[in-house]
């Protein structure tokens, strides 16, 4: 009899090696593990194919069909994609809890002896880190987790934004339409910020030079954004500085905002992409937030201010609501100019669960050694830049167990289609940032990665044990408030750097608007970076190298501070 219930035991278990890992486990997710692949519009591979998705990606599981798996994709239409060339994850939700009694006990370990850290009661709404048994996890604050009794909790729905302070609005400045002269100069504008300076009025045409923020400058001319300046002793560009006005200086005006539609005209709408998306009493996050919206409802636009859309509601009252958190949808007839019929908008394939952003607001930088476009101070390429560093040090990362998001979005491509300058890219790559915090409750840390300027090997390049690095350079906006948090993670990443490569960090610098954007984005969060990974006379190679140290030192960053939390 023994023997019979052993061998049975070990039939099951059998079995149970023989089953697909998508039946094995409860899997929420899909993580594509080859470079490129199909997405079908039914399981088989003769079926129609309907898109194609990059390695890494990962997309939500609607439904499985033997070896088959049917995924939401980023456009919010489905696809099926072979179950081989996918690798399952099971994901936890994203989970808010409130306490169902008036004075629960929050606890620093899952049991009833541990330490008590704070009391709640019925009106605070928390974030479910993870559950353990019986006992559940909370986020009590930025840097602080707690746990509670599972059976005191119950679900709900996310916490409103605390409201902020509501600034008074003001009017956008922009110039006149074309003035032409006969060589003498039309006025004079101040530069509040670096400008790149074009050979033509093309943000695809080679830059010869930048302009330092507080230049005043002459120009002869302004058309289609874009002003006509000397630069050199010849004619040049650059596009749309903000106007600050001398006094007895005429300001020139042209609203960007287009208004309500006319009688019998069709009204152009908009679709919300994520959950619990904020609606605003002004064009900007510093407005008082009034409400918020849902994935898949739908509102028409009233206005267009800048980069927000005024949307009426279905009471009749308006709102603000930011262009990069939804997906423009035109009465039929109507296409949207330049608009992407696939819908798809910024950091296609995140889940929800990341806790590091690495994105490249520069993203065509490139090396001498490769790139396709080296005139005048351009060192760029569409395909073999910066970015592959960030795919090389997020798989890096996601290996180790890190969750981590790498942004794909051609932040230049989406400047020039927008006719802007390059000085706008931190402005384009911020809402990309942005979208990705509201996805993502759990991101920690933001990695805008680049490579600096011309400089020689011998300052950018370091042979450790016959395996040669580009140098990594750490670059702190001043400009943003709390920029010494930032400056502390910077330290501590540049110290372990200094312990295990020694030479490979080549510092913190501090900049301010005075030479450059000033903030990097990096107000976003006490864990965002700038890191400029060597410079144009470095190679791909060497960057990999880095990408490979910098991951080895910020794993052990990550162990340490959840031992430290623990």
């Amino acid at each position: 009899m023994l023997f019979r219930v052993n061998t049975i035991v070990v039939a099951v278990c059998f079995l149970l090696l023989l089953m697909p890992q998508s039946f094995a486990e409860a899997a929420t997710h899909v993580e594509v593990s080859v470079d490129q692949l199909n997405i079908r519009s039914a399981p088989g591979t003769t079926s129609q194919i309907v898109g194609t998705i990059t390695k890494s990606t990962r997309l939500a599981i609607i439904a499985q069909q033997k070896e088959w798996t049917q995924v939401k994709l980023a456009n919010g239409k489905t696809g099926w994609v072979l179950n081989k060339y996918v690798k399952m994850l099971d994901i936890p939700q994203i989970k808010y809890v409130k306490s169902n009694v008036d004075m629960l006990n929050v606890r620093a370990e899952p049991n009833t002896t541990a330490q008590i850290l704070q009391i709640i009661d019925k009106n605070g709404v928390f974030l479910q880190v993870k559950k353990q048994g019986e006992w559940v996890q909370l986020k009590l604050s930025d840097k602080a987790n707690g746990w509670v009794n599972a059976r005191y909790v119950t679900e709900t729905a996310a916490p409103a934004p605390k409201p902020t302070a509501t600034p008074t609005p003001t009017v956008p400045v922009t110039p006149k339409p074309p003035v032409t002269g006969n060589g003498q100069p039309l006025g004079t504008i101040v530069l509040p910020e670096g400008y790149e300076v074009y050979v033509e009025p093309n943000i695809l045409s080679n830059a010869i030079g930048q302009l330092n923020g507080g230049t005043t400058i002459n120009h002869y001319g302004y058309a289609n954004g874009w002003y006509k300046v000397s630069f050199n002793g010849s004619y040049a560009y650059i596009f749309k500085p903000v106007v600050q006005a001398e006094p007895g200086q005429e300001l020139p005006t042209d609203l960007p905002s287009t208004q309500n539609p006319g009688a019998g005209q069709a009204e152009a709408s908009i679709r919300i992409l994520n959950a619990d998306t904020n609606l605003r009493v002004g064009p900007g996050t510093d407005y008082n937030v009034v409400g918020t919206v849902q994935p898949g409802q739908v509102y028409p636009i009233v206005q267009t201010v800048g980069d927000w859309y005024v949307i009426r509601l279905a009471d009749q009252s308006t709102a603000y609501i930011a262009s990069w958190v939804v997906e423009s949808v035109q009465p039929a007839g109507h296409p949207t100019p330049g608009s992407n019929s696939s819908g798809v908008g910024y950091n296609s394939g995140m889940v929800g669960n990341e806790k590091v952003y690495i994105y490249h607001t520069h993203n065509r930088e490139s090396w001498r050694n490769v790139a396709s476009n080296t005139k005048g101070t351009s060192v760029d390429d569409p395909v073999t830049n910066i970015t592959l560093v960030g795919k090389r040090l997020g798989e890096l990362l996601q290996t180790s167990g890190i969750q981590t998001m790498v942004n794909r979005d051609d932040f230049a491509q989406k400047l020039a289609e927008q006719k802007k300058s390059f000085s706008m890219s931190y402005t384009e790559s911020y809402k990309a940032v942005s979208a990705a915090a509201s996805t993502s409750p759990n991101l920690q840390y933001f990695f805008d990665i680049h490579r600096d300027s011309d400089e020689p090997r011998s300052t950018v390049a370091l042979t450790i044990n016959g395996k040669t690095y580009s140098r990594i350079l750490f670059v702190i906006g001043t400009a943003n408030p709390s920029y010494l948090e930032n400056k502390k993670l910077a330290e501590n990443l540049h110290a372990r750097l200094e312990a295990l490569y020694p030479g490979l960090s080549r510092g913190i610098i501090l900049k301010g608007t005075n030479e450059g954007n000033g903030v990097y984005n990096q107000s976003i969060s006490d864990g965002a970076l700038l890191l400029e990974f060597g410079g144009t006379n470095n190679t791909l190679d060497e960057c990999y190298n880095t990408a490979e140290a910098f991951a080895n030192v910020f794993i052990n960053y990550m162990l340490e501070s959840q031992i430290a939390i623990k």
